[in-house]
C-alpha cells in the first residue's frame, strides 16, 4: 500500500499538466474462458480439463498517469464446474490491483500501426474469495498475475481488447471441484489461465485517451 501511495505522489505533479491534453480514465468490460492447471485433487480422478469453461466475466477501472504508465483495479467472477458431475463446483470472486505499461508506446510502433493498435502489459497482486460446494464460508487466497492486452481502437471512445493472464493462487486449500485437498489442511499452489475479450470505454471530455495520445 505504501508503494502505491508513493507511486501516486510521484506521478501527480507530472500528470497535472498532461491531464489537460488527454483522458486518463477508462472502463473495461469483458468475459471469456478459464483453464485450471493446478492443484489436482488426488481423491478425484476427474481431469482438470472438465473445469474449462466460459463462465466468467471481469470489470476493470484503469487510470493512466501518462502515455505509458497506469494503475488498474479489477473484479473477476469465475464459476468452476465439472462437466460430468455438476455437484463438483466452486465460485471465485477475485479482486486485484495492477500496474499497467503501454508496451506499444515504449516500442515506438510505426504511426500507421499505433493509430489503431497498441499492446498493454499488466501485473499485480490481489485476493480471491473461493466458495467450495456445500459451504457458506469463503476461503481467502492471495494471488499474483501477469498478463498482456492487445487493443484495437474502434473510435476515440471505444476500443476492443483481447487479454491473456496467468493467475497464481499462493495458498489454496480446496480443489476446483470444492473438495478439501488435504485432511491436515495443508495448502497447495493453484494456477489457472484466463483468456478474455471485451471493450474498453474511454471516459472524459478530451478528444484522445492516453492509450492513443
Amino acid at each position: 500500500m505504501r508503494f502505491i501511495i508513493v507511486l501516486l505522489l510521484f506521478f501527480l505533479p507530472f500528470n497535472s499538466t498532461q491531464a489537460q491534453q488527454f483522458n486518463n480514465f477508462s472502463l473495461e468490460l469483458g468475459g471469456g474462458a478459464h483453464f485450471p492447471f493446478n492443484p489436482k485433487d488426488s481423491k478425484d480422478q476427474t481431469s482438470l480439463s472438465n473445469y474449462i469453461s466460459m463462465k466468467q466475466f471481469q470489470v476493470s477501472g484503469r487510470y493512466m498517469f501518462n502515455e505509458k504508465i497506469g494503475l488498474k483495479g479489477q473484479y473477476g467472477y469465475f464459476y468452476f464446474q465439472d462437466k460430468e458431475n455438476h455437484l463438483n463446483k466452486t465460485t471465485m470472486h477475485k479482486i486485484t490491483l495492477e500496474a499497467v505499461y503501454n508496451l506499444g508506446e515504449a516500442l515506438n510502433f510505426n504511426f500507421s500501426l499505433q493509430e489503431r493498435f497498441t499492446l498493454l502489459v499488466h501485473g499485480g497482486a490481489g485476493i480471491s474469495l473461493l466458495e467450495p460446494k456445500d459451504r457458506d464460508v469463503y476461503e481467502k487466497i492471495g494471488n499474483l498475475q501477469l498478463g498482456v492486452t492487445p487493443l484495437v481502437k474502434i473510435s476515440d471512445q471505444v476500443a476492443f481488447y483481447l487479454d491473456v493472464t496467468p493467475v497464481l493462487n499462493l495458498m489454496q486449500h480446496y480443489s476446483y471441484g470444492g473438495n478439501l485437498l488435504d485432511a491436515d489442511y495443508k495448502a497447495q499452489t493453484g494456477f489457472f489461465l484466463t483468456a478474455n475479450a471485451g471493450f474498453v470505454f474511454y471516459l472524459g471530455n478530451r478528444n484522445h485517451h492516453a492509450d492513443w495520445y
